[in-house]
């Protein structure tokens, strides 16, 4: 604020308090309970936030905005390009990490994407499920990866419909399909099921929820599906380090099979912690590489004792690993990019290679700072810089660039794991080749 517009509001301010003094009357309180809940955030901001020094004073009209809209105007006010920061209302049903239409805390526990009619019989909307958590009410209703949904009590599906209606909420009726294709290459509809799809609920999605040995010709590829690297599910509020754990069980279990390549699937991981990428990623880089930096943070003056440098854990066993295959989709980011970076640096960046789509390119971590006034707060607290200390590497685009939700792929969405399924056969056609030429001289 310029010194000529903080004077006229002193100004203000000051006649405004006199006034109602001569009055008998003080009610200057008013202006405080007015503009605390934003004051709360600018002190809460300044300390913690990672550009808190770059907060410039507000024009006093923002202290009376809505909190959300308080927020906003700070992060935006800092020109850090911020997209990572955020407060939400503070509600027991709030999932913070909400990933397309799925939701954990109240859901379904389904995702999807609305498409046009397959067949193009007609230009009717379908809902294409493209996750299906299992024993959620959508496993429970007989739902999984590829089935298309058309009607909703009764109701044609629309973008709307599916939004309002399949993300959580009440018991539903519900009509979906399967798609078959005709020696002609045209699509159809194999079959038509109505089922019920019970209220939706807290959902405690697995972190690892798929793992195995893919061998062929003496070769065996390690397979991971890592959905959120984190040590423990928030939505129970756990302490104990079940995901942690069974991470480590399934790697160790992975490396005792002795793989050659591994294609570790990201495609699903939204968020996650240092600590965890940088415990998955120890056991994939060689033992040699060790005494090298995954990755450190860098937090802002006041909280700088902070500051750490991760180098690979040489308590757990490595794979011996020389190459990887990671799958991405426009969900990954966070811990999942910091993984990548790390590997890229660490193995070589012709060694790592993406399979999928574009990701996010979040290179800062947020965290959990302060709750008030019916809100919590979520900013930046620091870089997540690589071995070289540069935070500036943005979002990773995949040398093999593929859409599992293209018209392309309509058929081959098949369940993770499943050595037809659309991206992890596209890993498996890098890692043989000749598999691949020898079926399409057959065709």
């Amino acid at each position: 604020m310029n010194k000529i517009s903080y004077k006229y509001l002193t100004a203000v301010v000051l006649a405004a308090l006199l006034l109602l003094a001569c009055k008998g009357e003080d009610r200057s309180h008013e202006y405080e309970e007015l503009t605390e809940h934003n004051t709360w955030v600018m002190n809460q901001m300044r300390d913690k936030y990672l550009w808190g020094d770059l907060i410039p004073e507000q024009n006093y009209k923002a202290y009376f905005y809505t909190l959300t809209k308080f927020f906003s105007t700070i992060t935006k006010s800092v020109n850090q390009n911020d997209s990572w920061s955020y407060c939400q209302i503070d509600s027991a049903l709030t999932d913070p990490y909400e990933r397309g239409n799925f939701n954990r805390l109240d859901s379904y526990g389904m995702d999807f994407t609305t498409i046009t009619d397959p067949t193009k019989a007609t230009s009717r909307t379908f809902a294409r499920v493209t996750y299906v958590v299992n024993g959620s009410p959508a496993a429970e209703a007989g739902l999984h990866r590829n089935c298309f949904i058309s009607e909703v009590d009764g109701t044609r599906m629309t973008a709307s419909v599916a939004t309002k209606n399949l993300k959580e909420g009440t018991s539903h009726e519900i009509i979906f399909h399967h798609l078959g294709t005709l020696e002609t290459g045209e699509y159809y509809w194999e079959d038509t099921t109505k089922v019920t799809l019970q209220p939706s609920k807290t959902i405690v999605e697995p972190a690892f929820p798929c793992s195995k040995t893919i061998t062929r010709d003496a070769t065996n590829v390690a397979y991971l599906l890592a959905t959120r690297l984190v040590p423990q599910p928030y939505e129970t509020q756990s302490a104990s380090n079940i995901f942690l754990n069974d991470m480590d069980t399934k790697l160790t279990a992975l490396k005792a099979d002795n793989p050659q390549e591994m294609v570790l699937d990201l495609r699903l991981c939204n968020h996650g912690t240092v600590e965890m990428g940088h415990r998955l990623a120890s056991y994939i880089v060689p033992t040699d590489k060790k005494s090298e930096v995954f990755a450190q943070t860098e937090w802002n003056s006041r909280y700088s004792g902070n500051n750490t440098i991760y180098k690979y854990d040489s308590s757990v066993g490595s794979m011996e690993l020389q190459r990887i295959y990671i799958i991405t989709s426009n969900y990954t980011q966070g811990a999942a990019e910091w993984l990548i970076r790390a590997l890229q640096l660490t193995l070589g960046e012709d060694n790592v290679i993406l399979i999928g789509e574009k990701t996010k390119g979040q290179n800062v971590m947020t965290e959990f700072i302060g709750e008030g006034y019916g809100h919590r707060l979520f900013p930046a607290v620091c870089y997540v810089s690589d071995a070289t200390g540069n935070h500036s590497y943005g979002a990773f685009s995949p040398q093999s660039s593929i859409s599992e939700n293209s018209s392309t792929y309509l058929l081959s969405m098949k369940e993770y794991g499943d050595e037809e399924e659309t991206l992890l056969k596209a890993a498996l056609d890098l890692i043989f080749p000749e598999e691949e030429e020898e079926e399409q001289e057959g065709e």
